[in-house]
């Protein structure tokens, strides 16, 4: 007999990657930063930070709103502003998030090597993004005009950001680039006028 695990949403108390986990456990461990937390508080987390109420979780997985070829997230077809990449993912794709202005919420798998060309441009309100240590490469303008954006965290995996990376994010006020960076191209950070 094959039962099911209860998954709930829930976003790591660490480092504030969107997670699924088994609701009835008492602690787990993020597959994102390997950091230890409580599932309750993990959970309270998520609904806290995306104004949901206890019985309301818009998380979408329907896979027929991905457009996937051989490991690669060609394109995003769906309404949902609070996205799950697959766990299959290795490549997303040139604009395969493109203009997604609603989007509030991604989460990368730990699969994902490369995030392409202006692959999330123009998300106009996601204000956070967690790239995982699996990521080596971010093209360019991978994260161009994203104006919500207010901090991010270069993955000590890259070592060169591309140019235009992450041009024209106006609200970007934070950002931590490791010591592993050994490049950072013209134009990645121009016209963020909040840094």
């Amino acid at each position: 007999e094959v039962t099911s695990m209860p998954l709930v949403q829930a976003k790591c108390t660490n480092c504030g990657a969107n997670l699924e986990v088994d609701g009835t456990k008492d602690a787990a461990v993020c597959p994102h930063c390997e950091t230890p937390y409580v599932v309750e508080k993990a959970t309270n987390y998520f609904h806290t930070t995306n104004h949901l109420t206890a019985d309301v979780v818009n998380v979408f997985r329907d896979p027929a709103d991905f457009v996937i070829r051989a490991g690669k997230l060609e394109k995003y077809n769906g309404e949902s502003t609070t996205v799950v990449i697959p766990d299959n993912v290795t490549v997303i794709g040139t604009q395969a998030f493109d203009h997604c202005s609603g989007l509030t919420s991604v989460t990368i798998p730990s699969s994902v090597k490369t995030i392409e060309t202006s692959a999330f441009s123009h998300c106009i309100s996601l204000p956070s993004i967690f790239i995982p240590e699996s990521v080596q490469h971010i093209r360019g303008g991978a994260f161009s005009c994203c104006t919500s954006l207010s901090s991010i965290s270069i993955p000590k995996s890259i070592l060169c950001i591309e140019e235009g990376s992450f041009s024209n994010c106006t609200s970007l006020s934070n950002i931590i680039i490791p010591e592993s960076v050994q490049r950072i191209k013209e134009g990645a950070f121009l016209n963020c006028t909040s840094l």
